[in-house]
């Protein structure tokens, strides 16, 4: 493949004007732009100033020689990519591995002859093309690897996910039962005490007032131990709807719902998860849903995920800014706020959090798939892109509000 040598920036470095003229001709009626230099001080400037694609570069040469030059060249990042033919009289091998040892492509020796000297500077241009070329492809195959990579770790991890859901969902409707039993048998523990209690108070008469008094205390401790078994029972009851409420609502069909519930809901099952793995009963939650929002056409099982999906990432980010706060002895009051406005023909929500804030750098950033800031075995690198696309759906938008460097605000917009 022969290039076209036009426009290509050669330097030429002689301290013989008359070399540099003949170069300096025939160079330019091959095509080639042309600049030069008479030293070797000289063209590390140039060099500096206007990086060439090739450089013709004297032997001797008084100050900085060419070896020195070269030297100088190929220990700086920026140009040592840069081939540099030597040009001399010298024929003595020893000079001519030394210019290679440092660096140097090729020699041409005085006199010169134009087709040769331009045959090496079309070989060396096209190495330096196909070499670029190479470098290129190599850094799109790495970034490929790695979008690929990232994607087989984020099927990986779907799947787990899928499985741990179907699972859990098995899992759910096995424990009903058994958990009904609980909640009966300690209402029906409740009553049976109360039942006691009357008993002995109204035919006690036999018994000592020490023993009653006994008897009483035992009563009220197995009453209130039975109450907590009671309460905690309704307490995973509730978990275990809002789990199957979840689990029914992953339709493709619109259809008519509470946006507030569905919020609130979805607050709830964050905060259960988290509760679970770390203790986020510090967090202050500010709720401010607007009432006279009513039903509203969703594919509520989607909308519950972008839901879920901003509001974990401000409970991610509200402990992660705690974790710093306690490492640093800096008082700090971890606040979330959910908010829903009606503006008549549309709908807003405001998922909003005082933790790590996102940097201005990367705000741009965040709604690509596959970008994260959390460990991978924290975060996918698809929520946020998953949650706009599913806003996207329902004809509206996200969008990010950074008021501060520790504020958070995301605002969905939806017709109403």
């Amino acid at each position: 493949m022969i290039l076209d040598l036009s426009r290509k920036h050669i330097l030429i470095v002689d301290d013989k004007p008359t070399n540099l003229k003949v170069l300096a001709t025939t160079l330019t009626e091959a095509g080639l732009d042309i600049a030069v230099a008479t030293n070797g001080k000289m063209a590390l400037q140039q060099v500096a100033n206007d990086p060439p694609e090739l450089i013709l570069l004297d032997v001797l040469m008084p100050e900085i020689d060419g070896f020195e030059t070269c030297k100088q060249l190929k220990a700086n990042p920026e140009t040592k990519d840069i081939p540099i033919i030597f040009m001399t009289a010298l024929s003595d091998t020893i000079d001519k591995v030394r210019g290679l040892s440092l660096g140097a492509v090729d020699y041409i020796t005085k006199p010169f002859e134009t087709e040769e000297v331009i045959a090496r500077i079309n070989t060396h241009l096209q190495l330096r093309y196909l070499s670029k070329t190479v470098e290129q492809k190599n850094q799109q195959l790495t970034e490929a690897l790695e979008r690929l990579n990232k994607t087989q770790q984020q099927l990986i991890y779907q799947e787990k996910l899928a499985t741990i859901g179907a699972l859990t969902a098995g899992i759910v409707h096995e424990l009903r039962n058994p958990l009904n039993f609980v909640k009966n048998y300690g209402e029906g523990s409740v009553e049976l005490l109360d039942d006691l209690s009357e008993e002995i108070e109204n035919n006690g008469s036999d018994l000592n007032e020490t023993t009653v008094d006994y008897i009483n205390e035992l009563i009220g401790e197995l009453r209130e131990n039975a109450l907590t078994i009671t309460n905690n029972a309704q307490r995973a009851e509730n978990v275990i709807k809002d789990m199957l409420s979840q689990s029914r609502s992953n339709g493709t069909e619109k259809q008519p719902t509470y946006l507030n519930a569905l919020l609130d809901q979805a607050l709830k099952l964050v905060y259960k998860s988290k509760n679970t793995e770390d203790n986020i009963s510090n967090i202050q939650i500010h709720k401010d849903y607007d009432q006279t929002i009513g039903t509203i056409m969703l594919i509520s099982g989607k909308m519950s995920r972008a839901f879920i999906n901003l509001i974990d990432n401000a409970f991610y980010a509200l402990q992660k800014r705690k974790q710093q706060c306690i490492e640093s002895n800096i008082e700090y009051r971890p606040q979330l706020w959910l908010k829903t406005e009606n503006l008549g023909n549309q709908i807003k929500i405001y998922i909003r959090d005082n933790g790590i804030g996102i940097p201005s750098d990367i705000q741009n950033q965040i709604f690509r798939p596959f970008f994260s800031t959390k460990p991978l075995q924290q975060g996918t690198g698809l929520g946020l892109s998953l949650t706009r696309e599913i806003v996207d759906t329902h004809g509206g938008t996200l969008t990010l509000q950074n008021t501060s460097s520790d504020i958070t605000e995301f605002i969905i917009e939806i017709p109403y």
